[in-house]
């Protein structure tokens, strides 16, 4: 019987953690601030990145996330954004979306 054991505790990533959090404190503050997370397959990107996206719902922060899937020979370069901005439109609806990206702030 196999299955997936994830512990509630966050163990270790405590360095790659702050680097996140820093940048979060960057565009809290209005300034630019983008992360990309790579590594092999089973590091922990994936639940270091959970670990932010718990963190940040705690205060309201929303927190865009997209992967990149290796097609043949290459990658596709703007899939991760395009599935954040996806998921971004996804909840807040088109109309509001096109809104925000044609006035900011």
């Amino acid at each position: 019987m196999g299955g997936r054991v994830v512990s509630p505790i966050f163990v270790g990533r405590v360095e790659e953690l702050h680097v996140l959090e820093v940048a979060l404190g960057r565009a809290t503050n209005s300034e630019p601030a983008v992360v990309l997370v790579g590594g092999e397959a089973g590091v922990g990107k994936t639940r270091l990145l959970a670990e932010l996206t718990a963190r940040c719902a705690t205060d309201g922060t929303r927190v865009l996330t997209g992967g990149c899937v290796p097609v043949g020979d290459g990658a596709l370069p703007y899939a991760p954004i395009v599935e954040g901005l996806r998921a971004l439109v996804g909840d807040l609806g088109a109309k509001c979306f096109l809104r925000m990206v044609a006035c900011p702030g």
